[in-house]
Formats: C-alpha cells, structure tokens, sequence
C-alpha cells in the first residue's frame, strides 16, 4: 500500500507550555553541505537557528528538551545574551513526512516522520520564569 504524501503540518504551541526557555546558541543556518552560505527564505530573508532548553512538566515530573529552532529575520535575531530566560514568540511545532526513494521504481517512500521546530522572535523576558509568572 502506498501512502500518500500530505505535506508539512504545523502546530501552534502555547508559550505558556513551558516553565522556561532559555537560548543556548544562536548562528545563521547554513545551507546543506555549506560551511558559509546561510539558509534563506525565497523571498531572501536569512534563516537563523537557536539552540534553545525548554522546562515543562511531564508526567508530573519536571522535564527539558534541546530544540533548534529555526526564525527568519532580516536582522539578527540576539537579543539579551545567552542563557538569559526567554521566550518563543510565535513558536511552531511542524511534522512532515520522511521519504526515500524506493530504489526499484524510483518514486518516494514515505518512511516515518520528521519534527522541525520554529518561531516569529525570541524575545527576552528578564529573570527567571515565564513572562505571565513574574507580573503576578
């Protein structure tokens, strides 16, 4: 049976999902097999991508994640510096499908899923915690 391919999916996720998020490393994304030509857009706005730690309660225990997550803009994205508490404005969770080419026929093969992370901006939210928890 062949699977269809259904394109990429995206998901908005709440910030508030997070307990804290904190920007471990920000560079421009490379183009694939590049050492220096960064990523773009095809309207030519650069990609960046930020390794950031993100805290949330799983299960009832805390959890954290690395995720590189890519944000387009004309102007680097740093703001603050690293490891300051944080937060990801407009952050995207995308699945899409992982194919290859089946060798016999030549077509692609849908073989699983792959996961790829995004967001509009980072943006500083000073101290520690999430931005709704320090107003309170």
């Amino acid at each position: 049976m062949r699977m269809s391919n259904q394109g990429p999916m995206n998901f908005k996720i709440d910030p508030t999902s997070f307990t804290m998020v904190m920007v471990m490393d920000l560079a421009p994304k490379l183009k694939f097999g590049s050492d220096t030509d960064q990523e773009c857009l095809r309207n030519g706005t650069p990609k960046w991508v930020a390794q950031v730690t993100v805290g949330f309660q799983a299960f009832g225990r805390p959890s954290f994640s690395v995720l590189n997550v890519t944000i387009a803009s004309h102007e680097d994205p740093r703001t603050g510096s690293a490891r300051d508490a944080c937060e990801l404005v407009g952050f995207e969770v995308g699945v899409m499908d992982k194919t290859i080419k089946d060798k016999n026929t030549g077509e692609d093969k849908v073989v699983g899923a792959q996961v790829y992370y995004r967001a509009d901006a980072i943006r500083p939210i000073g101290g520690s915690g999430r931005k709704n928890e320090q107003a309170a």
